[in-house]
């Protein structure tokens, strides 16, 4: 049985990675997993919530799913793409891993001030609290207590090193039109410090969320085929 573990960003949920899921449930019979990090049911929750905790809580899971199946992949969206670059250096046992819009910055506000203009495109052409950059970014960040953001940068420095490591196969993700992270400072900075094979996947005219774009399947497909090769 092959199994796939799959980790949500910083205040996200796993409905980041449902898209996904679903696609690879009706075209495989792996097992496939999307839990919650601990802290992310409630924003308020994360004051409680150290990157210990989700490193111990993912690590858990996964240990259990090396047990029992036979090959098991690792994927990460955003901050849950170093979780599993993480875990993917300390359990050589992984086989593939693919990072999706992969954050390997704290956070990059000048990026952020940058695309402020995506946020009024938003708010006129539909009501705020349905404005994907506002509710995801802006509104929510504010909402996360301070020492939990002092949690996501100890989750980066503790991740990032681990990523000079990794010698399997890496599926690389990034939307050319990121309004998060910097694209190309990202991509650069994964193509060059993870020594093993990798394939580079961009979609340029996607955002952050690349599995909620409109053009998903086609990365859904070409990740599939990275995941099933020999």
């Amino acid at each position: 049985m092959v199994a796939c573990l799959c980790i949500h960003g910083y205040m996200g949920t796993p409905d980041e990675l449902k898209p996904l899921a679903d696609y690879l449930k009706k075209h495989t019979d792996w097992d496939v997993l999307t839990p919650t990090l601990p802290g992310h049911d409630k924003p308020y929750h994360l004051r409680n919530a150290t990157y210990q905790d989700w490193i111990v809580f993912m690590e858990s899971i996964l240990t259990q799913l090396l047990k029992e199946d036979e090959e098991v992949y690792l994927i990460g969206f955003s901050m849950g793409g170093l979780l599993a670059g993480w875990l993917a250096r300390h359990h050589p046992e992984v086989k593939k891993l693919a990072l999706l819009s992969t954050s390997v910055h704290y956070l990059d506000w000048p990026n952020l001030v940058d695309n402020k203009g995506q946020l009024f495109v938003e708010v006129k052409d539909q009501k705020l609290k349905n404005s994907s950059v506002f509710s995801r970014y802006f509104k929510r960040f504010t909402d996360v207590p301070s020492q939990s953001k002092a949690q996501f940068a100890k989750m980066v420095m503790q991740a990032k090193p681990a990523l000079a490591h990794l010698e399997i196969p890496t599926f690389i993700a990034q939307g050319g039109m990121d309004a998060v992270i910097s694209a190309k400072q990202s991509v650069d900075y994964l193509m060059e410090t993870i020594p093993g094979p990798k394939r580079l996947f961009v979609m340029e005219e996607a955002g952050h969320l690349l599995c909620q774009d409109k053009d998903r399947e086609v990365l859904f497909e070409n990740l599939l085929d990275f995941l099933k090769e020999n």
